[in-house]
């Protein structure tokens, strides 16, 4: 095990090829042996687990002696909902809740992934501005879109909308944009959230993005 400092911490980390992000919603199907241990125990203990995305390599590689890139910044999940189809099958379903800084990673012999981390401030509240409103109206309809033809299953994020949040918006525009990793794993490394909401903006008008609603 790695010593941790006062300011960090050590957790589970889930890597995945994707990003998720404060508030943010992921339906994960468990079966490994490792990753169910992993569930019972935040759930005995009431304790989350990080997401990480894979930058480079998979989970399994450092097994066969080959090298695993992780993200440099995640986000610690919260198990919401938990539904143990089968004794070796869980149905998750976590949300994001705060972001952390990843300081070393490490893998124990039963496969899991252990993170020394420490833990990013939360997005202040920043009102949208009025040169936002745009996107805002963008993501509004994505909502509609989602909500009309019952898309993505259940709600893709948590209630309530916080509509007129730059964080909020941003973080709900970065996820179901399609974006590249890179460019989800550069938003939510960004600390200031109308700078995350400007550089949203800016994907959307020079990708032209505006007429795709979802990935």
């Amino acid at each position: 095990m790695t010593n941790t400092s006062a300011s960090t911490r050590q957790i589970p980390l889930f890597p995945l090829g994707t990003v998720l992000f404060p508030d943010g919603v992921i339906a994960l199907k468990i079966f490994e042996a490792r990753y169910l241990d992993m569930i019972k125990r935040c759930l005995r203990e009431n304790t989350q687990f990080g997401v990480i995305s894979i930058i480079k390599g998979s989970e399994t590689q450092s097994e066969q002696g080959l090298e695993t890139t992780f993200s440099s910044i995640g986000t610690l999940a919260k198990i919401e909902d938990f539904d143990p189809v089968q004794p070796a099958l869980y149905m998750t379903r976590s949300f994001g809740t705060q972001r952390f800084k990843l300081i070393h990673a490490e893998q124990e012999s039963s496969g899991l992934w252990l993170g020394e981390i420490e833990l990013l401030e939360n997005d202040p509240l920043i009102p949208v501005p009025q040169e936002h409103q745009k996107v805002v109206k963008l993501l509004n309809e994505i909502i509609s879109v989602i909500r009309s033809e019952d898309l993505l299953g259940d709600a893709p994020f948590k209630e309530p909308h916080k509509l007129d949040d730059c964080g909020w918006v941003s973080n709900r525009l970065a996820e179901l944009l399609p974006l590249s990793l890179a460019q989800k794993n550069h938003l939510l490394a960004q600390e200031n959230p109308r700078i995350r909401l400007d550089l949203i903006t800016e994907l959307i008008e020079d990708d032209n993005l505006r007429n795709t609603m979802i990935h």
